[in-house]
Order: C-alpha cells, then structure tokens, then sequence
C-alpha cells in the first residue's frame, strides 16, 4: 500500500444527502462489499488542492451498491463517519453498462428514470454543485447478480465540474464472503495400551481446513497418591476425515519413572490447537474422557 494512503488525511465534510442518481425503476437493494476501495484525488471544492484520499472496509468504511435492473446505471455509496461519496455511473440510453470506455460523459440527471444519449456519471462527496460536468470512465471488471445486484466491479474515473475542478481515482469492489473460519474437533478414544508403566492414548481429529495440529493434554490417576504425565504430538489434519493421533505417556508427577497402574483408570484431558491458513489466527480445541488402560 503506497506511503500516501497511510498518511492521508481524513475527509471532514458534511454527509451528503443521497439523491436519486440511479435512473430507471426495479433498483436492487444495496449490500455492503466485504472487500473494496474507494479513491479520489484532486480539487473537490473544499479550499484544498491535490489531495488524495482512499476508503473501503479495510478503514472501517462501508461500501454498498446497486444497480437498475436492466444494467443501465450502477451507484456506489461510500460512507465513513460525518463522510459520504456517491459514484453514479450510467451508459447511454438503451445500453447496459459492461467492461469498456465511456467518453464524453455528462452529469448524471437528478430526475429518477431519466435516460440520456450519452454516458453519464457524478462522483459526489460535497453538497456544493457541479452545474455542468465533463469526463468520462472506463469499466474493467462488472458482474451483476440475481434481479440487479452488483458482484464486482472495477473502474476508473477523470471527472471535471465547472466549479470544482478535476477529479480522478478509481473504485473496485467485491460481494465475494470472506474464508470460512478454521474449525477443529478432537476425541479420545476409551480404550489404552500399559506397556512398562507407560500408557499409550489415541483418538482421532478433524478440521474443516487443512492444518497442522498440535496435539497436547495431561493423563493423571489416583493410586492413591496422585501421579501426572504430559503428552504432546504434531499431526497434518486433512478436512473430511477422522484422522488418528496417538501418544505414549510416562508419569512425570511426582517423579519420572513412577508406573501408571491397571486398576485405576486415567482421568484424561485432550487440547488440540492449529493456525487458521487464511487468517493466520489460532483456533484452539478440547475434549477430555475417562480411559481404562488394558
């Protein structure tokens, strides 16, 4: 990300009424965009030149969008505390807007329904004017869903208000959902093993994501004295599968080398824990059961 978008300054202009940009009846409803972006940079009539500043989700922004339902015309409303932008961008009358040029562009008609012969378009984030409006834009991704909605898109812009100045920057969103979270499930099987004072546990895992799991826990028996023992193992977990994990574990409290014993069950507690590969966090897992070593 360019040093320029860290330090941009926060737009402070008052919000701005939403007008009825988009032409045409049967408008789909808005969702917000889990991923996108917004740009603009130049004069925007606030008595400050060449500035440049950017939102989307990633800054705590909300983008949403809507469509007319025969792809006519396309609003992008963007929206941050005490800050809201509007991007109108509409193909000339008859057509529907897809991936191409739009040159010649006039301001988009306040009047709902009106369809001009000729592109049009209005990024918007004061409520100062722009009588007359000349620029144009190109489209470079669009995807629109079920009854209008919109999927993706990406699109650049150069607009120009008698009094305002030039305008430029770029758009680009998405409705695709964010990864599903990583998800981790473990058992301990009822049954061990005693070899040499040593018992040996098992169970399965499974994972709703490839990862590799770390397996850890504690194995304990009152005989009477209380004796403990720790146990760790590495596993690949492979999503959709019951995936085996087995360990040996010795006593080490209150000294190594104490057996485990027959006659006493052992009281069992089982963690498991992995990092996510899409987000990097870690998920964590437990289960614990009573297990008679034979």
């Amino acid at each position: 990300m360019p040093a320029l978008r860290r330090t941009a300054a926060v737009l402070t202009a008052l919000a701005l009424p939403l007008t009825a940009g988009l032409a045409g009846a049967g408008t789909a409803q808005a969702a917000p965009m889990p991923t996108g972006e917004f740009h603009w940079a130049g004069d925007q009539g606030d008595g400050d030149t060449d500035r440049s500043v950017w939102y989307g989700p990633v800054y705590g922004d909300r983008l949403d969008a809507t469509a007319s339902a025969d792809h006519r015309t396309l609003r992008v409303v963007i929206t941050r505390p005490g800050d809201t932008w509007t991007v109108d961008l509409a193909a000339p009358a008859g057509q529907a807007l897809g991936v191409g040029s739009y040159a010649n562009a006039v301001k988009t008609p306040e009047m709902p329904g009106v369809a001009l012969d000729t592109p049009s378009m209005f990024v918007n984030g004061y409520q100062s004017g722009c009588a007359t409006l000349s620029g144009g834009f190109t489209i470079s991704e669009l995807t629109f869903g079920e009854g209008g909605t919109v999927k993706s898109l990406k699109a650049n812009y150069r607009q120009e208000c008698a009094d305002r100045g030039v305008l430029t920057g770029y758009v680009q969103l998405s409705d695709v959902a964010p990864p599903k979270p990583l998800a981790l499930g473990m058992t301990i099987k009822a049954g061990g093993k005693l070899a040499n004072g040593k018992a040996t546990l098992n169970g399965t895992l499974t994972c709703t994501k490839p990862a590799r799991v770390h397996v850890g826990g504690s194995a304990s028996q009152e005989q009477p004295l209380f004796v403990q023992g720790r146990f760790v193992a590495e596993v690949d977990c492979v999503p959709g599968k019951n995936v085996p994990w087995k360990v040996e574990v010795q006593v080490h409290t209150p000294a190594e080398g104490t057996p485990f014993i027959r006659s006493e069950r052992l009281k069992v507690f089982g963690n498991v824990q992995a990092q996510d590969p899409d987000t990097g966090s870690y998920v964590f897992g437990d289960a614990n059961k009573w297990v008679t070593l034979g």
